[in-house]
């Protein structure tokens, strides 16, 4: 039987585990970004990244399925990214009928 002691080391071996693969997707996610981005549009999803983190996390899936399709497609310029980026957050109004009998 465990003692404590393994068990508290085995808790901590796996957070670390864990914080380890995070840092491992988040280096991919910014080398993808890196490569696809230009320069400006890199800073802009920097600065997505710290204010809106979903956003940020469905931006670069729809980017990584771009290039996992193969389609050849130039540096996205921060004009291309900033109308993604206004087409992902778009808010479709909502109506409110009242009917009365």
């Amino acid at each position: 039987m465990p003692e404590e002691g393994e068990n508290e080391q085995q808790d901590a071996q796996q957070l670390y585990q864990k914080r380890l693969q995070a840092l491992r997707l988040e280096m991919q996610k910014k080398e993808l970004l890196r490569s696809m981005l230009s320069p400006e549009a890199y800073e802009r999803m920097s600065n997505v990244r710290m204010s809106s983190p979903e956003l940020y996390d469905k931006v670069v899936s729809s980017l990584a399925y771009l290039a996992q399709s193969g389609k050849k497609i130039g540096r996205i310029s921060d004009e291309q990214l900033y109308a993604l980026l206004a087409k992902m957050t778009e808010r479709r109004e909502t109506t409110i009928e009242f009917r009365s009998k």
